[in-house]
């Protein structure tokens, strides 16, 4: 007999089952993160756009810089999300927590798909957008940190890195979805038509995934066994006990958010406005720097299970972005041939991508049961609004006022130092 959604929710918790299937387990708490980042890439490939349905009186510019200011808002609101979903999947558990934030980040996409313009209904439309990246934002401020660790306490520990590295390589996948539709969107749906509602269909595929979501999370198996496990207090007993590596572990994020927001969602913009290459390039850059990412992340998962420790990994390879990003930019800066520019683009991400599977289990691996979602969610969110919202607007500034167009790697570095210091500092726990 088949459960319903509601039954299956409330099944009662027993402590860290093996699910059947990898893939099913990867699917399921994969989705989340990939509708994050694409629709993150959707709107700030047409954030022009969106400016000017909903903010048309502010003038073009002004229309783009409270689109992107709405966008930003998204990375802003996440934190208090990672506090209140991450408090909901160590007291209620993971399963529940993840139904809950799909469905209210599928409620965000909604609003931003079907709200009329400004031309239409006036103030309400520009607040009816607010609100929709609001509920985004705060719905993902929980999502990451809930389904990685529900991933990580579902897996076997011989596989935990290959199934947790899927979080971040379904982030590859989904920019790399987001540019290929936007890509055939502009090209396809001729310009006022597009400008009217041809935008709307990147965010309303995005939207389609979440009934999918839905269905295969009702078929998952919850790990937290709420009669012993959970945390009265999660929040009072992180803060209590475990805040010196909740706080080094979000010093540790600001390298590997800086890498992407900046490598695979502005790089696009570097290679038009400083080097002068064709539009085009700014789907093509996307996607060779997303397409980097799906493969090697996987790689890099599998790598951290076959070494007795996580930390030795990535003293390595935490340490190489700092060291090789002046460099490949300054190649990048002096290259005039778009295949090569692409190439050390690839090169940086798969840089970058290397200790990506261990550095998300030796973070899982650092709290215990009854505080780990709680844990993951506020490191991954607060390293993300860090720097996520303020990366492109920082680097671009500081291209502006230094005249220097190695602005960029000057910014890397300076995460890179502040990560690795941490990193330094940081206590691995392999006995989780």
């Amino acid at each position: 007999m088949t459960m319903s959604i509601e039954a299956t929710m409330d099944a009662p918790a027993a402590p860290a089952p093996a699910q059947k299937s990898n893939f099913k387990l990867i699917l399921s708490t994969s989705l989340g993160s990939g509708l994050e980042v694409y629709d993150n890439t959707i709107f700030s490939y047409f954030a022009i756009v969106i400016g000017q349905q909903f903010f048309a009186p502010a003038g073009d510019y002004g229309a783009l810089m409270l689109s992107v200011a709405v966008f930003a808002v998204g990375f802003l609101i996440r934190p208090l999300g990672s506090l209140y979903f991450g408090s909901m999947a160590d007291r209620h558990g993971r399963k529940k927590t993840l139904f809950v934030t799909i469905m209210l980040m599928a409620l965000g996409v909604l609003l931003i798909t079907i709200c009329p313009p400004y031309s239409q209904i006036g103030i309400a439309a520009p607040i009816i957008l607010l609100v929709g990246r609001l509920l985004q934002g705060f719905s993902l401020g929980g999502e990451f940190g809930a389904a990685a660790t529900l991933a990580m306490e579902s897996s076997a520990k011989g596989s935990r890195g290959h199934v947790v590295s899927w979080q971040t390589a379904c982030q590859g996948a989904a920019t790399l979805a987001g540019a290929l539709v936007a890509f055939l969107l502009t090209k396809y749906i001729p310009p006022e038509q597009f400008q009217s509602w041809g935008w709307r269909i990147g965010f309303a595929i995005g939207l389609s995934i979440a009934p999918v979501g839905l269905y295969i999370r009702a078929q998952m198996s919850e790990t937290l066994d709420t009669t012993r496990s959970a945390a009265a207090t999660p929040l009072t007993d992180l803060w209590r006990d475990y805040r010196r590596p909740v706080v080094l572990g979000i010093l540790m994020m600001l390298l590997n958010s800086s890498l992407l927001y900046i490598v695979v969602l502005y790089m696009p913009t570097y290679l038009m406005q400083q080097l002068h290459f064709p539009s085009a390039t700014s789907y093509l850059a996307s996607m060779v720097a997303s397409a980097v990412l799906l493969i090697v992340v996987p790689f890099s998962g599998m790598l951290a299970d076959r070494m007795p420790r996580r930390k030795p990994i990535l003293l390595v390879t935490m340490l190489l972005p700092p060291l090789l990003v002046y460099p490949l930019f300054s190649m990048l800066s002096n290259t005039q041939a778009l295949w090569e520019a692409l190439l050390l683009l690839g090169g940086m991400m798969a840089i970058a991508s290397i200790g990506s599977g261990a550095f998300l289990l030796l973070l899982l691996e650092a709290f215990p049961v009854k505080v780990r979602a709680s844990a993951l969610s506020i490191i991954y969110s607060f390293g993300v609004s860090v720097v996520g919202g303020c990366a492109q607007l920082l680097v671009t500034w500081l291209i502006r006022v230094s005249g220097d167009p190695l602005a960029p790697a000057w910014f890397l570095m300076v995460c890179g130092a502040i990560s690795y210091s941490a990193l330094l500092l940081f206590r691995e726990n392999k006995s989780a």
